[in-house]
């Protein structure tokens, strides 16, 4: 049976739970281990996990933890939070035990993670579906020719909008900026990570790179010019969809999945995704270095990545996965993009070189909207 993990299991206090995404549909998983193989003998064995809560950890449960529970005999224990909280955790204990067995990172925190060496690099010989993964996403685990991540699930950061008032759909980032929705525009902070790929699509767009001083001081020009206008200011994806919800905001940089949750559930939001390119946000699995159970670990994995899996992970979270022969319902291949050469127009943050100057940016962010 899974296990949420005690809240001072191996000394490191369980980090907070977060909400990820909004919806949870009720679907049917495989049968049999990864990829239709027998499953090892993990009887008494306990695997310790690092994944978001809310509906995306109940999706990820069903999706994944239960069959392979079912299957191995294992448990896996489930320690809540974030990505910033799980690399702590994982800091504090270096030396020692690792605080988990499989921790879910972004991108925005995998060079940190290498960098302190706190995950293992991968062997993609231990996992049978490698082969069929998103070359693109697999590309975002990738440091310095070295894989170290199981990509998993990808969003699109892109627009999302109130059709009862917005009468035009936005076609790219600058719309974000235009006077008829001054008053009426959410603006998220660069601690959150839709702020962070609003900029660097708005960069995109100008055909900058968020890496270059000059592209960056162009896009905070462009957003001084908006200053007066912004009347949201949401801090997570919750608040983005609530600002969405009541009116508080006719426009905003969202996730594809959560906004298209929203007009599924009969909500005035529709989404457009840029022309100039969505920014990809993307959770990938790792191994913790020096785990005891990397024997368990990488079965585990083999379930995270294979196609039979994956698409009831999908359906609960509204969110495409890895595996590019993932078999989607016919609304969910409508709505979202996936598949081989979904993800080759979408940006992709550098952020080995733009964490060390976030804090600057939010600085000057603040001075505009503060």
């Amino acid at each position: 049976m899974t296990r949420t993990s005690a809240p001072l299991r191996r000394g490191v206090l369980a980090a907070a739970s977060i909400t990820v995404v909004g919806l949870l549909a009720s679907c049917t998983g495989g049968t049999g281990g990864a990829d239709g193989e027998g499953a090892a003998d993990g009887s008494g064995e306990t695997l310790t996990v690092a994944v978001y809560a809310g509906s995306w950890g109940e999706s990820f449960d069903k999706a994944f933890i239960q069959p392979f529970e079912e299957e191995t005999g294992a448990t896996v224990e489930v320690v809540p939070g974030g990505p910033a909280d799980w690399l702590t955790s994982l800091r504090s204990s270096q030396g020692g035990e690792p605080a988990f067995d499989v921790v879910a990172f972004t991108p925005n925190v995998v060079p940190n993670a290498v960098a302190s060496k706190v995950v293992a690099p991968l062997d993609t010989d231990r996992i049978e579906s490698f082969d069929q993964l998103n070359d693109t996403l697999v590309a975002q685990s990738n440091v310095d020719d070295t894989q170290y991540g199981v990509p998993l699930t990808v969003g699109a950061t892109g627009i999302a909008y109130r059709t009862d008032q917005v009468e035009t759909p936005p076609t790219d980032w600058s719309d974000l900026l235009d006077p008829a929705y001054c008053g009426h525009v959410a603006i998220s902070p660069l601690t959150f990570n839709t702020g962070v790929e609003f900029l660097a699509g708005l960069i995109n767009e100008n055909g900058g790179s968020i890496s270059n001083p000059d592209d960056v001081d162009e896009a905070f020009t462009q957003l001084e010019g908006i200053a007066d206008c912004a009347s949201a200011f949401p801090a997570d994806g919750t608040s983005v969809e609530s600002a969405l919800s009541n009116g508080d905001a006719w426009i905003a940089a969202h996730w594809d999945g959560r906004a298209f949750v929203q007009a599924n559930a009969g909500e005035p939001i529709g989404y457009s995704y840029p022309e100039s390119g969505s920014v990809g946000a993307l959770t990938s699995l790792f191994v913790a270095e020096g785990t005891a159970q990397e024997d368990l670990a990488y079965e585990f994995l083999n379930y995270i990545a294979s196609s039979d899996y994956q698409p009831t992970f999908s359906e609960g979270t509204w969110y495409a996965a890895s595996n590019d022969e993932n078999v989607y319902p016919d609304q969910f291949a409508e709505q979202i993009a996936h598949g081989e050469g979904a993800y080759d127009d979408f940006v992709w943050i550098d952020y080995a070189t733009l964490s060390p100057q976030l804090g600057d940016l939010q600085a000057r962010w603040q001075q505009i909207f503060e």
